[in-house]
């Protein structure tokens, strides 16, 4: 995988493509750059977006109408999904060595394995990633 094409994306970014009062400076420029970037996620990525989007429609915060419209957006950003290490305990060492949440850690471990840059929003996230050598995506 060539690291100068690709960046791993956080779900806290990719909710910029799918609520308004979630679009700030760095989403939009991220989701710009995806124009010309592949973005690849864990596996988890999927089951958190389909989490987020499901807490939406119960809060009323979005209609299903919207979440039929949510995923067409998140569609054409044309993700490379990477598969999970299975082993729980690995996740269960890396979410307390690296002071994350076993989540967050997914998207670090792809990171680092990959070396590619992360675009995430998470502050907690974004330290651990600069602890252990992982640049956070800047879009131009």
């Amino acid at each position: 995988m060539q690291a100068s094409s690709h960046l791993v994306l956080d779900t806290s970014v990719a909710l910029g493509a799918v609520f308004a009062d979630e679009q700030d400076d760095y989403s939009v420029g991220v989701l710009q750059a995806l124009t010309d970037l592949n973005a690849v996620v864990p596996v988890l990525w999927h089951l958190e977006m389909a989490n987020i989007l499901s807490r939406a429609l119960r809060s009323e915060r979005i209609s299903a109408d919207g979440i039929k419209q949510c995923w067409q957006h998140l569609a054409v950003l044309d993700l490379q999904t990477m598969p999970l290490e299975p082993d729980a305990r690995y996740w269960t060492e890396r979410a307390y060595d690296w002071e994350l949440t076993s989540y967050d850690a997914c998207y670090l471990d792809l990171a680092r394995q990959q070396r590619l840059p992360l675009a995430t929003k998470d502050k907690k996230l974004m330290a651990a990633a600069k602890r252990f050598g992982v640049d956070i995506f800047q879009p131009v």
